[in-house]
């Protein structure tokens, strides 16, 4: 009979703490966004047909599309990265990391990757590695395609390098999130 009761006793203890812990809620999302974006760096010659270009961009996020539980807000972007121009080959890649901001105050953070030709856009994988807040256990990945008006200071780069302002839109048509 002791026994029972402690046995009891510890099923209740067990269930009262299940439910002041709650079970984890996952939560998905695809969102389908776009910036508007504007950035700034130098772009360097790096031999004679490969420019590097080291800057950012920044922009609002517009997100056109949202599917899922897990609410998105609008948001701000700052993205800081490196891109490299074969002007023989007329390639380009770059890589670089983004910090969303989003309207209550809550951080997202990306990293992409991209390849292309210039003028005609760089595009690859943006992968979010988590956030702050209810994104603070988020994961995902998605496309991602920028395009810019970089080609135009591409062309007038001297030995020494060569700073510029840039305009352009980044473009994620299905990007995937997940929160534990």
């Amino acid at each position: 009979m002791l026994r029972n009761r402690a046995v009891l006793g510890l099923t209740i203890c067990a269930l009262a703490l299940v439910a002041l812990v709650g079970p984890g809620h996952a939560a998905e999302a695809t969102i389908q966004a776009n910036a508007a974006i504007k950035g700034e760096g130098r772009f360097y010659k790096a031999t004679d047909n490969l420019l590097l270009f080291s800057g950012y961009f920044q922009g609002a996020i517009n997100v056109t599309n949202q599917q899922g539980d897990l609410s998105v807000n609008a948001a701000s972007l700052t993205c800081p990265g490196t891109l490299e121009v074969n002007t023989t080959a007329k390639t380009q890649q770059g890589e670089g990391r983004c910090l969303f901001l989003t309207q209550d105050g809550t951080h997202i953070y990306g990293r992409w990757t991209c390849t292309g030709k210039p003028g005609e856009g760089c595009g690859g994988t943006f992968t979010v590695v988590g956030g702050t807040g209810k994104f603070s256990t988020t994961s995902g990945q998605g496309e991602m395609m920028l395009t810019t008006t970089l080609i135009e200071l591409e062309q007038k780069v001297p030995a020494e390098g060569v700073t510029g302002n840039f305009t352009g839109k980044a473009v994620w048509p299905a990007l995937k999130l997940t929160t534990k």
